[in-house]
């Protein structure tokens, strides 16, 4: 039995946002500034990865966040994949998955 909650976009851009702000790689990049331009490698990006989606509760592919080079870009993936789901996320640390 796991408890679910709706997040929105407002949830998921101060998440996103949040962390962002906290990854000392990130520093002096803004959320529409592309960030492989700034130096940021794949690598970097992926442990981004988790850590958002440990905060949120849900996946987007790899694949599919990799073709992006914004936080913005990435606050409008996760929030179609919320939408997707039905705003529902697991917060028992095991997130959903489409």
């Amino acid at each position: 039995n796991h408890l679910e909650v709706n997040v929105n976009q407002a949830e998921i851009k101060d998440v996103i946002g949040t962390l962002f702000k906290e990854n000392d790689s990130f520093e002096n990049i803004g959320f529409d500034e592309d960030y492989f331009d700034k130096g940021i490698s794949s690598l970097t990006i992926i442990g981004f990865q988790v850590k958002v989606e440990e905060k949120l509760g849900f996946t987007v592919e790899t694949r599919d966040l990799m073709s992006f080079a914004t936080v913005n870009q990435w606050i409008d993936a996760y929030t179609k994949k919320s939408e997707e789901i039905g705003g529902k996320t697991r917060v028992d640390g095991v997130a959903l998955q489409a």
